[in-house]
C-alpha cells in the first residue's frame, strides 16, 4: 500500500514539475538559465515528493484549523458575547454535528468519488483497484484523524471543554466516517449507484446541515444534541462500529467494481479538464442576440474611435452581455446585501461595539474574490484575441491594447468599489458609527486602490503569461503561483490586521510597484509572451 501510494505521488509530483519548467523555459531571461537537462532528474523530483507530502500533511492539520475556527468557534464567541448566559461548548458541539456528521459524511465519501487520480492510478498506471483504494483510505484516515485531533485539542479547550473532550470528539468523528464509507459502499452494492452524484442529495444535505448548525442560535435555540459526542454511551457503540468498519473495508473485495464506476473516461466530473473548458467555454461563448445590426451599426458611428481603440470598443459593444453581466451581477449584490444590513441595524440598533475599521483586514481578501477581472480576460482570449495571436503586428502592438482594455477594466472595477465604499459608508452611518474624516479617506483609498490593483493584477497576467489554450484550459503553473501568492497576502491580512491607514499606505505603494512593472515588462515583452499555445 505504501509503495503505490509513493508512485501515486511521485507521477503527480513529476507532472506538475515538468509543466512548470516548460513554461519557464519559454519565459524571457529566465528561460535560458534553466537547463532542459532538469527535465530527467529524478533524484530533485523525489526529493521534492517527500516536501510535498510534507506540506501535505501540514496543510491537512492547518486545513482543519481553519475550517473548526472560521466554521465553529468564531460564530460561536459572537453569540456566545451577544447572549453570555449561553454555554460556548453546547453550541460549538451543536454546530459540529450537523456539518462533520450529517452533511459531510453524505457527500463527502472517497471510495466512490470520481477522482483524475484514481483514474491514472488504476486504468494507466494498473495499479489493483484493492491495493490503490487501501492505500488511499488508509492514509485519508490516518491524517484526518490525526488533524482533527490537533484542531479539536485546540479548540474545545477554548470553549470550555478538555482536551480529552478534544480527543474523543475526534476518536467518534473518525469512526462516523469510516462507517459511513462502509455504509456508501454497501448502497452501491444494492442500487448500482453513488449518491455522492445525486446533486439534489448533496445540496440538500449541505443546505439542511447549514441550516441545522446555524439557523437555532440564531433563534437564541441552544440545542443539546451536540453533547452527545461526549456522551461515554453514544461515543464508545460509535468507536466500536467504526473499528468493525475499519476492519470489514481491509478486507473488502469488491473494490474494483466501485473503482471502476468511479473511472468511467466519459465522467465530466472525472474528465475534469473537458469538463472545465467546456464550461468555460459556454461562459465567454457569444449568443445570437449579441449580434443585433442596428446596434453594431452604432459602434462605427462613434467618434474618436480608431485602430486598437476601435477594435476594443467594437469588442465591448458586441459582448456586451459578458462584459456587464459579472458587474451586473455584483453591483447587485453589494447593493442588496448593503440595503439588508441597512435594515437590521435600523431594526436592532446594533451599531455599539462596531467600527468600518474592523473590516480593514478583509477588505483585501472580498476585494480579491468580488473584483473583475480573471472572466473578461477569458472573454476577450476566445472571442477577441485568439485568432488575432496568431500575426505579428498584433503582438507587437500588445502594449498598446493592453493600455486600452487596462482604463476599461479599471472602471468598472472602480465602480464596483465605489459602490462598496458608499454602502459601508451608509451602514455606518446608520448604525452611528460614521468614522472620522481620516479612517473614512484611508477606506475609500484602499478600496480604489485594489480596484486599480486587481485590474493590473489579471490584465498583466493574461499578457505576459498567457494561460489559455485554445481548449480554454489554462494550464500554466506560473498563472496559478502568482495568483496563490496575491490570495496569500490577503489572507496575511486577515491575520496581521493592519490598520485602515496601514492598509491604504500599503495597497497604494503596491499599485504604483505593480502598475510601472506591468507596463515596462508588457511593453518589453508582450510581444513574445502573449501569444496562442
Amino acid at each position: 500500500m505504501l509503495k503505490a501510494y509513493r508512485l501515486l505521488l511521485d507521477v503527480s509530483v513529476s507532472s506538475f514539475l515538468n509543466r512548470t519548467i516548460y513554461y519557464l523555459r519559454r519565459l524571457p531571461l529566465v528561460g535560458r538559465t534553466i537547463p532542459e537537462s532538469l527535465y530527467g532528474g529524478s533524484d530533485w523530483k523525489r526529493a521534492a515528493a517527500i516536501i510535498v507530502l510534507i506540506v501535505q500533511l501540514l496543510w491537512a492539520a492547518a486545513n482543519k484549523m481553519i475550517y473548526l475556527g472560521l466554521m465553529l468557534f468564531l460564530p460561536t464567541m459572537a453569540m456566545h458575547e451577544d447572549a453570555p448566559a449561553k454555554d460556548p461548548l453546547q453550541l460549538f458541539l451543536a454546530m459540529l454535528l450537523p456539518l462533520s456528521f450529517l452533511t459531510a459524511c453524505i457527500w463527502n465519501a472517497r471510495v466512490l468519488e470520481p477522482k483524475r487520480d484514481k483514474y491514472v492510478a488504476v486504468k494507466l498506471l494498473r495499479v489493483p483497484a484493492t491495493i490503490y483504494m487501501k492505500a488511499t483510505l488508509s492514509y485519508r484516515y490516518i491524517t484526518f484523524f490525526l488533524s482533527f485531533l490537533a484542531a479539536l485539542m485546540v479548540f474545545l479547550p477554548l470553549v470550555g471543554g478538555t482536551a480529552l473532550d478534544g480527543a474523543l470528539a475526534a476518536a467518534v468523528l473518525t469512526a462516523w466516517r469510516l462507517l459511513a464509507e462502509w455504509l456508501h459502499l454497501k448502497l452501491f452494492e444494492r442500487i448500482g449507484k453513488a449518491i455522492t452524484r445525486n446533486n439534489a442529495i448533496v445540496w440538500l444535505s449541505i443546505l439542511g446541515g447549514g441550516a441545522l448548525a446555524y439557523v437555532p442560535p440564531l433563534l437564541d435555540i441552544s440545542p443539546a444534541y451536540g453533547l452527545l459526542l461526549l456522551s461515554w454511551p453514544i461515543a464508545l457503540p460509535v468507536i466500536a462500529a467504526g473499528t468493525v468498519s475499519a476492519v470489514l473495508l481491509a478486507q473488502y473485495k469488491r473494490y474494483p467494481e466501485a473503482v471502476e464506476s468511479a473511472t468511467k473516461r466519459d465522467d465530466p466530473l472525472l474528465n475534469i479538464g473537458q469538463f472545465i473548458a467546456d464550461s468555460k467555454k459556454a461562459q465567454v461563448a457569444t449568443k445570437a442576440e449579441d449580434y443585433k445590426e442596428e446596434e453594431l451599426d452604432s459602434v462605427g458611428q462613434a467618434t474618436g474611435s480608431h485602430g486598437y481603440g476601435y477594435l476594443n470598443r467594437l469588442f465591448f459593444r458586441r459582448h456586451r452581455r459578458l462584459v456587464r453581466k459579472p458587474l451586473l451581477n455584483r453591483l447587485m449584490l453589494c447593493a442588496g446585501a448593503g440595503a439588508l444590513a441597512c435594515v437590521v441595524l435600523l431594526l436592532l440598533d446594533s451599531g455599539n461595539g462596531w467600527s468600518v475599521a474592523d473590516l480593514a483586514p478583509f477588505l483585501p481578501f472580498f476585494a480579491y474574490n468580488l473584483y473583475v477581472g480573471e472572466k473578461l480576460c477569458r472573454a476577450m482570449f476566445y472571442n477577441c484575441d485568439m485568432p488575432l495571436m496568431r500575426y505579428g503586428f498584433y503582438r507587437q502592438a500588445a502594449w498598446k491594447h493592453f493600455a486600452i482594455r487596462l482604463v476599461r477594466l479599471s472602471g468598472m472595477n472602480v465602480l464596483l468599489a465605489a459602490t462598496i465604499g458608499a454602502v459601508l459608508t451608509l451602514a455606518a452611518t446608520i448604525a452611528g458609527v460614521l468614522p472620522a474624516a481620516g479612517d473614512l479617506a484611508a477606506l475609500w483609498t484602499v478600496l480604489l486602490s485594489l480596484a486599480m490593483l486587481l485590474s493590473v493584477h489579471h490584465l498583466s497576467l493574461y499578457y505576459l503569461l498567457q494561460p489559455y489554450t485554445t481548449e480554454m484550459d489554462a494550464k500554466n503553473p506560473l498563472f496559478f503561483i502568482v495568483n496563490m501568492i496575491l490570495s496569500a497576502l490577503c489572507g496575511v491580512a486577515i491575520v496581521m490586521r493592519p490598520s485602515l491607514s496601514t492598509l491604504a499606505f500599503i495597497t497604494v505603494g503596491l499599485l504604483l510597484f505593480y502598475m510601472l512593472a506591468a507596463f515596462l515588462l508588457v511593453r518589453r515583452f508582450g510581444a513574445l509572451t502573449f501569444k496562442i499555445k
